[in-house]
């Protein structure tokens, strides 16, 4: 088609005059490569851009825009069409209300000076500009570096508030970053103005305002285009959107092993000491591989089960029988741990009975800073592994110099070496001429100490810095090219030419000069050398057969790789991907696959924490090349995907593909042994979330795993501490809620439990949870940093979002909420509950005011357990705890409560405070 290329996209939007999605076909034409602007012509505005452009800051700020617009997505579809539309306007909300989120905290906003800025396309309102560089000198300022799909506010100064922002109906100039910032340190953006000049002036005073990055929104947008467009793989969507079981379906599958898998024992399975339920699960999987049809499997992983271990057993299963496999996860936490787990799997010799599986098939892509990618997990991920062969395909000095040099120096040395000595008496002559001395005052001195260089020396060296450059280039095509890369017989050439260079290495090194000239005066086959049949001297036989045969092999080995083994010419990254046999990755970063021209297809998708993936991001990896069977495992009494539309969450936008599927009655695997809590710990939530399906583990039923840190009762491995002289309050940082009692009261424990790790020199890992953010920051900034520096000891403290998945020997927990309206708010959420209680591994403490959560929810379950089960106790029974509680009640000036609540009373005499 020359220069032209036709263009055909399919996008949603919503009519301001309709209530009906309306599907419109945009830009049915021809883009030449001519045309005007052509630089910026890729740069294509979606109408999810276009939708956020129109809005003004009234707009972003009214959380009902679009309520009647968003109707709630369905559970069953009709079509295709229906399908992708049921996601569109909810995202155009959900990214409304992520604006009005950041715009709400824009006093916290990071923030870059513009000092530049210029006009690119007028057409398509692309701009450069240049932002004001950090001061190395200043290590405490934090300069603001745009990155591509963030969304900026362009502002005439910096805002303190968003009243600063000026009127509702005044219009915001957003920014969309198209490319970050170029080695000059220009940013190319797209503006929503086409004013910005009348509104700010080029030369005036400008910042650029972080707001989101819509980097996930965009590639969500994408693929629902895609789906209706039928651009992509839609075997699993069309799938998944006729979805309907029949009624009565039995909501799991068999427990027993599938009868229909042919090699049942899939060899060596055994060695990874899977339990009856995980190892069903993975053989079914396995199974489904061999059906011509469409599959989706849900695995449901409820915690502590070995969720992360059958994942990493099913994706070795998938190495060994040759199935390309794509790994993905709704964050870069859950990537990471099922990238480490798959390592470990791979570097233990023990596991698969031997089975041929490689480290170099394995790759694990995505933000290198966010995933925090260090130790062991470089050798899989992917821009460490391009950079260790980037070093290996370095003309310079890289394999192809380092493998010709060899051969070169193997077949005539002295040839080589003749020439070295007229390099160094070239080098000398022209280093005389120009520092302009006597051109004969110490020529023939130089000349003559490199004539007595030792021809035996220079081989020996030059030959152990070449095979060394050899080793180190082989060693990294071992460990990180991938094996279909090239064949199986090049990867054994050259270990075995390694072996043969260093076994020919040690032959050489006690030789005589002589005994050298003279192999070196042979032909690799053992007649004379062309070169040298004028030497009538010479003498075949004084050299060893074993020193000719060893270098004939060495030449063998290297000549056939220098022909037959050819390395990427093109971007290492990409050509990694492509031939990589397992990849993992988070959901979003998987678009990246998409637009990789000659990539083996995949065979097989698994989602980890499939549960926490809301079903429209889920398309993104769903749709790619060959994907026709699906592995989602997760577990829906978790927390789902955050939502921060109200709208959105009512209308089910972060429900998932697997609690979807399962609410429809879609078969599912349970793993039904749990190995994380001891069993006072997993009472509650075993009973209360799992009907009673998940049984303890034979190592936490053992006497060994209770631990008793602390003297008392009110410290065993389960109870809930009543701390009644609680106050709630918003944290003076933002709205969220905080306890300042609690606090007090984290805080020796805290305490007593660092001493007593100290005393013992037992090792303690301790965290601690709350549900509210205000919570969290204040007892961060009360513990400080006074536990970093103890190795036998560490203390995390996060909210209960920020720590699924997470588990820690002992896990403190507060409530926060005290009140006597019994108001729990989001604390009801029994997802959110269930992971704060099934986190720890020893030892769950709850603090809490009984009588607020007593009344109603959850809560009231959990209080009446305790009560029940004799582990509900009052602070007041332990005195350093209670002491604490009474000085901090003390500290808000709260005396008058104190002295209501008579459990505190005698205490407070004893310290004096009544």
């Amino acid at each position: 088609m020359d220069d032209d290329v036709v263009l055909v996209a399919m996008s949603y939007y919503y009519d301001s005059d309709d209530d009906d999605v309306v599907l419109v076909q945009q830009g049915a034409g021809t883009r030449s490569a001519r045309a005007k602007d052509g630089r910026y012509s890729s740069w294509s505005q979606s109408e999810l851009e276009k939708q956020m452009f129109s809005w003004s800051l009234k707009d972003v700020l009214n959380k009902d825009l679009l309520k009647k617009k968003v109707k709630k997505i369905p559970t069953i579809f009709s079509s295709l069409k229906e399908y992708m539309g049921s996601f569109t306007v909810p995202l155009i909300e959900e990214t409304r209300a992520d604006l009005c989120s950041a715009l709400e905290g824009i006093k916290h906003a990071p923030a870059a000076e513009v000092t530049r800025i210029k006009l690119c396309s007028d057409e398509q309102l692309i701009y450069s500009f240049f932002a004001k560089k950090a001061d190395p000198k200043d290590i405490f300022q934090e300069v603001y570096a745009p990155k591509e799909a963030d969304t900026l506010l362009l502002t005439d100064r910096k805002p303190r508030h968003i009243s600063d922002l000026g009127r509702g109906e005044k219009p915001l100039v957003i920014a969309s970053v198209l490319k970050a910032e170029d080695a000059e340190g220009n940013t190319v953006v797209r503006l929503s103005s086409k004013h910005v000049e009348q509104q700010f002036g080029l030369e005036s005073s400008l910042f650029a305002v972080f707001l989101i990055n819509m980097t996930t929104y965009n590639r969500i947008w994408s693929e629902l285009d895609a789906v209706v467009a039928s651009v992509r793989n839609t075997d699993i969507i069309r799938m998944i959107v006729n979805c309907n079981p029949k009624v009565g379906q039995e909501c799991s599958y068999s427990s027993e092993l599938p009868l229909h898998l042919p090699d049942r024992a899939l060899g060596g399975l055994e060695d990874f000491k899977l339990n009856k339920s995980q190892k069903v699960a993975v053989l079914d999987c396995v199974s489904a591989m061999q059906q011509r049809s469409s599959s989706v499997r849900l695995i449901w992983g409820p915690p502590g089960t070995g969720k992360t271990k059958t994942i990493s057993t099913l994706l070795w299963a998938m190495l060994v029988k040759n199935h390309r496999t794509l790994t993905c996860a709704p964050t870069n936490t859950a990537v990471v741990e099922v990238a480490s787990r798959v390592l470990n799997l791979l570097e233990d010799p023990s596991a698969g009975s031997g089975k041929a599986c490689f480290l170099s098939d394995v790759v694990l892509f995505g933000n290198e800073d966010r995933m925090n990618v260090d130790g062991n997990l470089t050798k899989i991920f992917l821009e460490k592994r391009a950079r260790r062969l980037q070093k290996c395909l370095s003309p310079g000095s890289g394999w192809v110099h380092s493998l010709s040099s060899m051969i070169r120096i193997l077949e005539q040395p002295l040839v080589q070496y003749d020439s070295y000595v007229e390099q160094i008496e070239r080098e000398i002559e022209e280093d005389l001429a120009e520092k302009k001395r006597n051109k004969n005052k110490n020529k023939d001195n130089d000349k003559k100490q490199v004539k007595e260089d030792v021809p035996k020396e220079y081989f020996i060296s030059n030959y152990k810095r070449l095979e060394n450059d050899l080793n180190v280039c082989v060693k990294t095509f071992c460990d990180d090219l991938p094996r279909s890369a090239t064949t199986a017989e090049n990867f054994s050439y050259m270990t075995q030419a390694l072996h043969m260079l260093k076994f020919f290495g040690k032959l050489v090194e006690p030789k005589s000069e002589q005994s050298l000239k003279t192999l070196f005066k042979l032909s690799p086959d053992g007649s004379i050398s062309s070169l040298f049949q004028n030497f009538v001297t010479y003498v075949q036989d004084s050299v060893s057969t074993e020193l000719k045969d060893a270098r004939a092999q060495c030449l063998l080995k290297l000549k056939h790789l220098s022909d037959h083994f050819e390395l990427p010419n093109r971007s290492i990254e990409d050509f990694l991907v492509r031939n990589a046999k397992s990849i993992l990755c988070t959901a979003s970063s998987s678009s990246r696959l998409h637009y990789l021209p000659e990539a083996s297809p995949f065979d097989l998708l698994v989602v980890d924490e499939a549960a926490q993936l809301k079903e429209c991001e889920s398309l993104i990896p769903l749709q790619l090349p060959g994907v026709r069977h699906a592995v989602l495992i997760g577990d829906e009494f978790q927390l789902p995907a955050l939502v921060k539309s109200r709208v959105c969450e009512d209308a089910e936008f972060g429900r998932s593909l697997f609690e979807r599927l399962s609410s429809l009655g879609h078969p599912k695997h349970l793993l039904d042994v749990q190995y994380r809590m001891h069993p006072g710990i997993s009472k509650f939530p075993v009973s209360s979330f799992y009907e009673n399906k998940i049984s303890d583990g034979e190592n936490v039923l053992h006497r060994d795993y209770e631990r008793k840190p602390l003297a008392g009762p009110m410290y065993g491995s389960y109870s809930f501490i009543n701390v009644d002289a609680g106050k709630e309050s918003k944290g003076k940082h933002d709205k969220s809620l905080m306890n300042p009692i609690e606090v007090a009261a984290v805080t020796r424990i805290v305490q007593r439990l660092f001493k007593e790790s100290v005393d013992t020199g037992r090792k303690l890992c301790v965290g601690v949870v709350s549900p509210y953010k205000g919570q969290v920051r204040a007892i961060q900034e009360r513990l400080g940093k006074a536990y970093e520096t103890h190795g036998g000891f560490t203390v995390k403290v996060r909210s209960v979002d920020g720590f699924q998945g997470a588990e820690e020997d002992i896990i403190i927990f507060s409530a926060v909420r005290s009140n006597t309206t019994g108001s729990d708010g989001f604390l009801s959420n029994v997802n959110r509950t269930n992971v704060a209680l099934t986190r720890a591994k020893h030892c769950l403490w709850i603090l809490g005011n009984a009588n607020t959560l007593a009344t109603k929810t959850i809560w009231r379950e959990i209080v009446a357990d305790a009560k029940n089960r004799g582990c509900l106790f009052n602070a007041s029974e332990d005195k350093e705890l209670n002491n604490a509680i009474i000085r901090a009640v003390i500290e808000l000036d709260e005396v008058d409560d104190l002295l209501e609540m008579d459990s505190l009373r005698i205490s407070a005499r004893d310290l004096g405070y009544v």
